[in-house]
């Protein structure tokens, strides 16, 4: 049964025409075989079915795949064009590119020349303008300058007055810082003499004092000694009346001497001698300290004046006595 079946399927294919359409790779000789298997078993359960049946299925078939097939290759075609369209199109984007990247390249320099004559137009103007500018305002600028420079010139001339004037004042203090430097070593060199002097002054005059002091101790004992004894013995000492009187002239030059200088030296000079002097005339605490008030009177620059307490009388016995 299935080799005349197989006959029948290879008359139909040679008889049938070709339209140039390819069968399927899916209908093969094994699907063929299981189509006739199951039409097989088809006729072998029912019994009734006969070739008219088999061949009308396998004609449906046929068509079928035909179908397909038409399909296939309209779909193949349609891919084919949309292949060719879309060559098409993407050569034409890529003209399209190079045209536009072309207009804007011709776009941008003709751009740039455009602006760069703008630019140059506006250079030309702009320098017109200055030289215009500079030709109407050159007299105004003239005269303004010059009054600045008149300004300057006189700025700079009172400068030079002032710095020379400062010269001269810085002159002028060193010179006269040199002469106070120059007196006041003088007057320190003057000042050391002085202090010299005081100072061996002081010590003639303590020596002095002191040889005064022995002196008026051997006259007391010579004025002393005769009023005690009331008449002379064997063992009694007998001054001699040449002493007295040589000791009483030293008294009286050293007196005279000392009185001299207080009279005819100054205040701080005199001050210094108070001591001698009211020795020498035995003056009282009271009389010596009116006479340091006197001279500290003098030597002050304020102050009242002392006022003596009554007259005072030369004392000789170390006494002394004032009068109401």
């Amino acid at each position: 049964m299935f080799a005349k079946l197989k006959k029948k399927i290879a008359e139909e294919a040679a008889t049938a025409p070709r339209t140039g359409v390819r069968m399927p790779r899916s209908c093969s000789k094994e699907s063929i075989t299981s189509v006739g298997a199951d039409s097989g078993d088809d006729f072998a359960s029912d019994g009734s079915s006969s070739r008219d049946d088999l061949s009308s299925q396998i004609l449906r078939r046929n068509d079928q795949i035909r179908k397909l097939e038409a399909k296939l290759s309209d779909y193949a075609e349609q891919l084919r064009l949309m292949q060719k369209t879309k060559d098409k199109l993407e050569i034409a984007l890529e003209k399209h590119q190079d045209s536009s990247m072309r207009k804007l390249q011709d776009q941008n320099e003709t751009h740039q020349t455009n602006r760069a004559k703008m630019a140059e137009g506006m250079a030309l103007a702009l320098d017109k303008k200055d030289q215009r500018s500079l030709l109407s305002g050159a007299p105004q600028e003239k005269a303004s300058l010059s009054l600045r420079l008149d300004e300057m010139m006189e700025q700079s001339l009172t400068l030079f007055q002032k710095r020379d004037d400062l010269d001269e004042l810085d002159g002028f203090q060193q010179q006269e810082l040199a002469k106070v430097k120059h007196m006041l070593l003088r007057k320190e060199e003057q000042q050391g003499l002085r202090e010299r002097e005081l100072q061996q002054k002081e010590t003639e005059l303590q020596t002095k004092e002191r040889a005064q002091e022995g002196r008026g101790e051997r006259l007391d004992r010579t004025f002393t000694e005769p009023a005690a004894s009331p008449a002379p013995g064997p063992n009694t000492t007998v001054t001699n009346t040449s002493d007295l009187n040589d000791s009483r002239e030293i008294n009286f030059e050293y007196l005279k001497h000392v009185v001299l200088k207080f009279m005819s030296s100054r205040e701080a000079e005199a001050y210094q001698l108070i001591r001698a002097v009211s020795v020498l005339l035995n003056f009282t605490g009271e009389e010596e300290d009116m006479l340091k008030e006197t001279l500290e009177y003098k030597m002050s620059w304020f102050g009242s004046k002392p006022s003596p307490k009554g007259i005072v009388r030369p004392s000789v016995s170390g006494a002394p006595a004032h009068w109401s």
